[in-house]
């Protein structure tokens, strides 16, 4: 692990930092490659981008300090943040933006999914080497490992979290970029993401250290079981449609 990629008296440069903004950049450049694909979707993609960025980011932060009201105090730092509260905030952000330029928002939404979970899979790098707390319960399996020197040391051998999210979210990344050749139905690489995301999540949550809120349940694996029941209903009011 790497928590701290440079430090000198005036600037520190941490692998999770990195990661993130590296993530955007990647993220902005395959989103904007989706969008001009399409030659006849014309707007200001430069106002989506901030809109989307500054709403997943306030979205991020807000669903973590309500998963985590005892980590409040994290709200104006550079670490703790939600992937489902980014989601959501996207989304509102994407509403807003296709509602007052009269898009339709499943060309934003489905040209956004292939690059929300590659912009994730690059953002789990970052709390692999930095060693946060992601990382799930002990375990006496071959590949687990400790994290002495992490943000959030252990020197317990416990489940690499951030390294079983990198390897499902590029998975995937690889369905719904072959899935987008073919899709012809509004929305249905969105509701894909939505679906697999969740399902992996809601799954690997029972080996995290996430505290157990509700039913037995993190606020990540509630939110991760909501994202597939929401895809699951689409498809099967597709299907439904179809017959």
């Amino acid at each position: 692990m790497l928590p701290i990629i440079y430090q000198s008296n005036n600037i520190t440069i941490g692998s999770y930092g990195l990661m993130l903004a590296i993530a955007y950049l990647v993220g902005r450049w395959y989103f904007l490659r989706q969008i001009e694909a399409q030659s006849d979707l014309k707007f200001n993609s430069e106002v989506l981008i901030i809109m989307l960025l500054s709403f997943g980011v306030i979205g991020a932060k807000l669903m973590f300090i309500l998963k985590n009201p005892d980590k409040s105090d994290l709200f104006l730092s550079d670490t703790g943040f939600s992937s489902q509260g980014a989601l959501l905030g996207a989304i509102l952000a994407s509403f807003l933006f296709t509602y007052t330029n009269k898009i339709s928002l499943y060309r934003i939404l489905d040209s956004a999914a292939p690059a929300a979970i590659l912009s994730y899979a690059i953002a789990r790098v970052g709390c692999f080497l930095s060693g946060d707390d992601c990382y799930g319960i002990a375990s006496g399996l071959p590949w687990a490992m400790s994290f002495p020197q992490g943000i959030a040391p252990t020197d317990e051998h416990v489940h690499p979290l951030p390294l079983y999210e990198i390897f499902y979210s590029t998975i995937i990344f690889l369905v719904l970029t072959t899935r987008n050749k073919t899709n012809t139905r509004p929305y249905e690489s969105f509701f894909l993401l939505l679906g697999l995301w969740g399902m992996c999540r809601f799954t690997i949550e029972f080996i995290s250290t996430n505290e157990k809120i509700v039913l037995g349940m993190s606020g990540s694996q509630g939110g991760a079981l909501l994202m597939f029941i929401v895809a699951l209903g689409y498809f099967l009011f597709i299907k439904k449609k179809i017959a």
